[in-house]
């Protein structure tokens, strides 16, 4: 081989080697992108398989059942908002975290509670109808017992201002949220003895008694968690193996590439010393 094709062939063979190193670069990066997707897999599993969530434990009648925190289980479970609320000092109900109003998921709900806490005195002879300033009070005419129509007096222990309408209740993890972080809270009422008057008395929902409310691991969605995380993984590491197959390849090609640069740069060099030798 001449000294201007050996030349030629070597540089042909250094441009080889830079492509496939090029290549071997590129599949370098993409199995560091996999990786890094891998380990983001790896992140949200673990996250998804040690989420918590807050359930409510209540006495059936035999035994304790514990059931997750939802608006409708609140209702349900801890008994509130659903009758005679003026009556009874010992129930949790749930207000806001400013003005201390009643939270409910809609305007329905709202005037259900409003007629429920209402409470109509007939009229007789004896019952006042105006307040200790002279201020007429609320009366209203409608059946009786027995079908006939009865005057009463009205006295409604709460008012559209007493209540905070909110429309994402049914929203799980945002309720849950809110009661975590103070947005909503339960509240027992209680009577003022200054004012005579009743007040929501406000408790963090991990003070209350007996323990009602708690954390646990929620492990609803670990099956599908791990189903999903296997899936991924299988996935990324089968194409991973692809990769690696193919930069194997690669390396065996650069020292192939290389052992025949090494064998031109000596022919190369055995042409340059039998070309411009001076002397024999």
């Amino acid at each position: 081989m001449g000294l201007s094709a050996s030349q030629a062939r070597f540089l042909q063979l250094t441009a080889r080697k830079s492509n496939v190193e090029y290549q071997a670069q590129q599949i370098n990066f993409q199995r560091l992108q996999w990786a890094d997707k891998l380990s983001a897999a790896s992140s949200a599993y673990q996250d998804k398989t040690s989420n918590r969530k807050m359930v409510f434990s209540y006495n059936n009648g035999t035994e304790i059942q514990k059931v997750d925190v939802t608006y409708t289980n609140y209702k349900n479970y801890m008994n509130q908002q659903l009758e005679g609320l003026h009556t009874s000092q010992d129930k949790y109900y749930l207000v806001s975290s400013s003005g201390n109003k009643l939270v409910v998921a809609n305007r329905e709900e709202m005037l259900d509670i409003i007629e429920k806490n209402t409470i109509y005195t007939p009229i007789t002879a004896d019952t006042a109808t105006v307040d200790e300033n002279g201020k007429p009070l609320e009366t209203i005419k409608k059946e009786n017992d027995e079908g006939e129509s009865q005057s009463y007096l009205v006295n409604r222990q709460y008012t559209e201002s007493d209540f905070m309408i909110v429309d994402d209740l049914d929203d799980v993890d945002n309720f849950q949220n809110a009661i975590q972080n103070g947005i909503y809270y339960f509240a027992k009422r209680e009577m003022d003895n200054e004012t005579n008057k009743f007040e929501f008395k406000t408790q963090a929902w991990d003070s209350l008694g007996g323990g009602a409310i708690s954390e646990v691991y929620d492990k609803s969605d670990d099956a599908a968690a791990e189903a999903e995380y296997k899936t991924t993984q299988d996935k990324i590491q089968s194409i991973d193996k692809k990769l690696e197959l193919q930069l194997t390849k690669l390396e065996s090609e650069r020292e192939a590439i290389q052992t025949e640069i090494e064998s031109v740069e000596k022919v190369i060099k055995d042409n340059v010393e039998s070309t411009f030798k001076t002397f024999s």
